[in-house]
């Protein structure tokens, strides 16, 4: 099922026009997928470090259409390119080549494998980042949900989108589907395994997230005499935006905000 989720949501975001672009295939790709064949299947989570912090810094989140939506990393290009260093790389793979430049190194099998990590540390890493509330600048280009140009600049990152991405319910590719999502990857086409929140119950057990929502927030809906949830249109909608807005906000905690595990190294 993530196998198929995965590939279905490249294709649905480019033709989303998302701006993604197509890519051939790396001469090295199956040196590639051997890599993160090993990241995936190893016993235990890759210990955190300072390179896999500079990774996700400059990890590109989009809206990923499923369901209610929500946010995701995107598999194609999963980190920002901000530099025309980056643009002169004879390296096919567009995300590889990036990563190459962030950390600063030729060393094709040390960012492939360190890029692979981040895919499987970025839930923990949400799960227990902190940022204070205030105002962060967005990457250039962002762009927040049902909108088709770049998003203003600044975000108001609130108490209300620490609890919410602490407590978001990730799917990720495991140990048993790695092989199918590599083996099925399109040739023009690299796909980096990354995790998004579950757009159908992206805080709990409830499709009817917005139930999740309030009591996670500490406002809970009211029940009537018969026990079921009394739905205010005007809640409803206060939340839907809260919870579109958690786009923006995984955005700048991805940047900003301070890891609730230990660097090492």
């Amino acid at each position: 099922m993530i196998r198929r989720q995965l590939i279905s949501l490249a294709g649905a975001l480019t033709a989303g026009s998302l701006g993604w672009w197509w890519l051939r295939k790396d001469a090295a790709a199956e040196d590639r997928h051997d890599i993160i064949r090993a990241v995936f299947t190893a016993n235990a989570l890759p210990t955190f470090s300072a390179q896999h912090l500079l990774l996700i810094r400059q990890l590109h989140v989009n809206w990923v259409p499923e369901e209610s939506g929500a946010p995701g990393i995107d598999p194609v290009q999963p980190l920002w390119s901000s530099s025309a260093n980056v643009n002169t790389s004879t390296e096919a793979d567009s995300a590889l080549r990036t990563a190459l430049h962030i950390l600063q190194t030729t060393d094709r099998t040390r960012a492939t494998r360190l890029l692979a990590e981040v895919c499987l540390l970025i839930p923990e890493f949400v799960a227990s980042a902190t940022l204070p509330a205030g105002s962060y600048s967005l990457p250039s280009g962002f762009v927040q949900p049902k909108q088709h140009a770049s998003a203003s600049q600044a975000f108001q990152f609130l108490p209300a989108h620490q609890l919410l991405l602490n407590a978001a319910q990730w799917r990720e590719v495991s140990s048993d589907s790695i092989d199918d999502v590599l083996n099925d990857e399109d040739p023009s086409q690299p796909l980096w395994p990354m995790p998004y929140i579950d757009g159908k119950r992206p805080y709990g057990n409830r499709s009817y997230y917005q139930i999740d929502m309030a009591e996670l927030l500490g406002q809970p809906y009211a029940k009537n005499a018969q026990g079921k949830y009394i739905l205010p249109p005007d809640k409803d909608q206060a939340l839907a935006s809260l919870h579109q807005q958690t786009q923006a906000a995984l955005q700048v905690l991805f940047m900003y905000g301070t890891p609730g595990t230990s660097i090492q190294g």
